[in-house]
């Protein structure tokens, strides 16, 4: 992939990462709520930031977060441009050893429509770019 087709892919998937990240999210609170009752959403932050059962989400969070960095920052290389666009198709991919997200992200796809929905524009996305 090229520096011009890289800087589009990272534009182009930013907004349907965090759409996916929030439908996670809300999943994760509907399931947490059921279990330990109402939190506000200030305490939930916490549960997400200090839960270990939270910790799955990280590798999506710090996607999210590499590609804004990448996308603000006029000093980024093309080289860094690639990196975060294979991290990104890294994390969606099963051939990645030891990816701690699909082991519990895949179960959600079945578990909730916003997920899958979400996860399909994530999906079209990767499909349409070979990172290289």
């Amino acid at each position: 992939m090229n520096d011009p087709q890289c800087t589009q892919f990272l534009s182009d998937i930013r907004k349907p990462l965090l759409a996916l990240h929030k439908a996670i999210l809300d999943h994760e609170r509907v399931a947490y709520e059921k279990e330990f009752g109402p939190v506000t959403p200030a305490a939930f932050l916490q549960v997400l930031i200090n839960g270990s059962g939270f910790r799955w989400l990280t590798p999506l969070s710090t996607v999210i977060a590499s590609v804004d960095e990448i996308l603000d920052d006029e000093e980024a290389d093309a080289g860094d441009r690639l990196a975060a666009a294979e991290a990104v198709v890294g994390l969606f991919s099963a051939d990645q050893p030891n990816n701690s997200f699909l082991p519990r992200y895949l179960p959600l796809l079945q578990a909730d429509p916003a997920i899958l929905h979400h996860h399909g524009q994530v999906s079209q996305l990767l499909r349409d770019v070979q990172v290289k």
